[in-house]
C-alpha cells in the first residue's frame, strides 16, 4: 500500500511519524512524508520521499513572537506573541492547507496518517472515514476525560471533574469555528458535509480512528472513550544507527556513576543565556554531573569551569538514557515518554501547552516533583524541585516500575494490523 504520513511542526512532531514511517516501510509498504521543508534532509537520508511544507511555518517560530510563546517572557509580552503568532499563522495556514490537498490528489494514498494541524484531512476523513487516521501523541484533545481538561489550557487548574468535561467543548468549539473560516475556499471539495459543531464533535469522538502514541501504562486509556480512540504506545525509531559515539563523553561517564541530561529540545526561548547560566550553576553547586544538550538553542554553553558538566550539540536518547539517573527536560510528549520508558527520574521544566500536562501527569504519578514553568524559574524554588529530584529514592523506585511496564507495549504487529485492515 502507498501511505500518506503528514505532519506539521516542529521534530517533537515529526518523530512521532517517522517512528510510523519505519514501521510500515519494514512491513513492505510504501511511505510519503509531508512534513515542514526544514526536514528535507532527515527524510531523506532514511530513504523516504518528502513532499516539503512551506518553511513559512518554523520560521514564524524563530522570530520574537515565536519565540516569546515558545519559552520566554510569560505575562503579557506572552500573551502578546500568541496573538502576533495567530495573526501570522493564519496566512501560512491557508498556505499550508492547499499543500495538503495537492499532495492528496497527487500521491492518490491508500491510507493516510495525519496530525491534529493537517485541517484539511479531517473533512477529507469524512468523505473516507476508513482510509484516513489521525496520529497524534497527545492525549485530552478530543476525546474528553474528568481526570485532565482539555490539553489546551493544562497550564491552569485544577478544574473539577465538571469543568474538565466542560473544557473540551470550549476548546473544540473554538477550533471547528477556526477550522470552518480556514477551510472556505475548499468548502466545495466537501458539498454533502454537515459542518455544524455537533456534527464535526460527533464525528471526531465517536468515528474518525484516532492513534494516540501514547503509553497506556503512563496515561491509561479513560473508560468512557469508545472503540474508535486507541492507545497505542509510543513507538520510538532507531536514532542509533549513525550515531558515532564520543570517546570523550565515554570517558567522562565512567567517572560520574550517577548522570543526567539537561535538555529543552526543540524549544527556543529569549533568555537562553539567563537561564543556563542558572540552571549550570545550581547543578555544579550541587555535585550534579549533568550532560547539557545545546540542541536548537535553548540552552547555551557556559564558562564555568567544573568537571560536572559535559556539553553535547545533540544526542540520541536512545543511545543515553539508559546510562542515566534522570532527566531535565521541556516536557514533550516523546521526550516524556522516551525518559519513562528507560526508567529515568524527571523534572519538567515546562515551556508551552502540553508540556504543562506532561509535567502534572509525571508528578501525579509520582516519577518526578512537580516542575517549574520557564516563565517563573527562580533560583531558589528550582533549587528546592532539584534537590528533590535529585535525593527522593521513591521517584527512582517507581520510574523502573514504569519501564517494565512499558516494555512490551508498543507492539507494531497490532498497530499494523489496525493501519491495514
Amino acid at each position: 500500500m502507498k501511505i500518506l504520513l503528514v505532519a506539521i511542526g516542529t521534530r517533537g512532531d515529526v518523530e512521532p511519524f517517522l517512528a510510523q514511517a519505519e514501521i510500515l516501510t519494514e512491513a513492505g509498504h510504501e511511505v510519503v512524508c509531508q512534513f515542514p521543508e526544514q526536514f528535507r534532509e532527515t527524510v531523506e537520508k532514511l530513504g523516504y520521499q518528502l513532499i516539503g511544507f512551506d518553511k513559512g511555518f518554523l520560521e514564524m517560530l524563530e522570530t520574537q513572537s515565536g519565540k516569546a510563546v515558545m519559552g520566554g517572557g510569560g505575562g503579557f509580552k506572552q500573551l502578546k506573541g500568541y496573538l502576533n503568532l495567530i495573526k501570522n499563522s493564519m496566512k501560512i495556514q491557508k498556505l499550508i492547507i492547499k499543500e495538503q490537498r495537492n499532495a492528496l490528489l497527487e500521491v492518490k494514498p491508500d491510507k493516510v496518517l495525519f496530525h491534529a494541524k493537517a485541517l484539511y484531512h479531517y473533512l477529507a476523513a469524512r468523505i473516507n472515514p476508513n482510509d484516513f487516521f489521525l496520529l497524534s501523541p497527545l492525549p485530552c484533545l478530543t476525546h474528553p476525560t474528568k481526570e485532565f481538561a482539555h490539553i489546551g489550557l493544562g497550564k491552569w487548574g485544577p478544574f473539577s471533574d465538571k469543568w474538565n468535561l466542560i473544557s473540551y467543548k470550549l476548546i473544540n468549539g473554538a477550533r471547528y469555528k477556526m477550522m470552518r473560516r480556514m477551510m472556505k475556499p475548499y468548502l466545495g471539495d466537501f458539498p454533502s458535509l454537515d459542518l455544524k459543531d455537533a456534527a464535526m464533535r460527533k464525528f471526531e469522538e465517536n468515528e474518525l480512528k484516532t492513534l494516540y502514541t501514547i503509553s497506556p501504562s503512563l496515561f491509561p486509556k479513560p473508560g468512557n472513550w469508545p472503540e474508535n480512540a486507541k492507545t497505542t504506545g509510543y513507538f520510538f525509531r532507531n536514532q542509533t544507527r549513525t550515531y558515532i559515539v564520543d570517546p570523550e563523553l565515554e570517558k567522562w561517564l565512567k567517572t560520574h556513576p550517577k548522570v543526567i541530561l539537561l535538555t529543552f529540545g526543540s524549544m527556543t526561548n529569549p533568555k537562553p543565556e539567563q537561564h543556563s547560566e542558572m540552571l549550570v550553576k545550581l547543578l555544579i553547586k550541587r555535585k550534579i554531573p549533568t550532560i547539557v544538550n545545546l540542541s536548537w538553542g535553548g540552552l547555551q554553553k557556559v564558562d564555568f569551569d567544573s568537571d560536572m558538566i559535559f556539553y553535547v550539540n545533540q544526542i540520541p536518547y536512545d543511545y543515553i538514557l539508559p546510562k542515566l539517573y534522570g532527566m531535565i527536560h521541556h516536557g514533550g510528549s516523546g521526550t516524556t515518554h522516551q525518559a519513562a520508558v528507560h526508567g529515568c527520574v524527571q523534572l519538567i521544566i515546562p515551556h508551552i501547552i502540553d508540556q504543562y500536562f506532561w509535567n502534572k501527569l509525571i508528578a501525579k504519578r509520582e516519577l518526578g516533583p512537580l516542575g517549574i514553568s520557564i516563565h517563573r524559574l527562580k533560583e531558589d524554588t528550582f533549587e528546592v524541585a532539584l534537590l528533590n529530584f535529585w535525593q527522593n529514592e521513591n521517584y527512582k523506585t517507581n520510574a523502573l516500575q514504569l519501564a517494565k511496564l512499558m516494555e512490551n507495549e508498543a507492539n507494531p504487529t497490532q498497530l499494523l494490523e489496525y493501519l491495514i485492515a
